[in-house]
């Protein structure tokens, strides 16, 4: 089986593989995420109505609120985040919910970006993707 790999900056590295949840928006998670389910609640989100738990979300960038980092965190508390977030461009918010989940909680949510999104935007959503510290392989 032909395998791509894709190549991006390690932000929180780690060795997982699992199913995709690809958004084509900006996503934010204040207000973006039901943290006791994981369920996305914005209706303005392409991916409004599925469930980011377990899942290798992709999304282009974070969008907005400095609370974005919290809701991520309590995301995380309650074992409802994303295994990994892929992005083009990460913002701090976002890094910073996934640096303070693994330190508080021991929860890693691996994040990767400076990923080539119009080769991100090739995956098929019911792809596999395995990360492998620096590579992303799609299956």
């Amino acid at each position: 089986m032909n395998k791509k790999v894709l190549k991006g900056r390690i932000i929180i590295k780690g060795n997982i593989e699992g199913e995709v949840l690809i958004s084509r928006k900006p996503f934010m998670f204040a207000h973006g995420v039901n943290p006791k389910t994981g369920e996305i609640v914005d209706k303005r989100s392409d991916v409004y109505g599925k469930n980011m738990k377990n899942k290798i979300f992709i999304f282009p960038n974070g969008k907005g609120s400095t609370t974005g980092s919290m809701w991520l965190l309590e995301t995380i508390r309650r074992g409802n985040a994303p295994k990994a977030i892929i992005n083009q461009e990460t913002e701090m918010i976002i890094a910073t919910g996934a640096v303070l989940g693994h330190l508080l909680y021991g929860k890693k949510t691996v994040i990767i970006d400076k990923v080539d999104f119009e080769e991100l935007g090739e995956i098929n959503p019911n792809s596999a993707i395995e990360i492998n510290c620096n590579k992303i392989e799609v299956k």
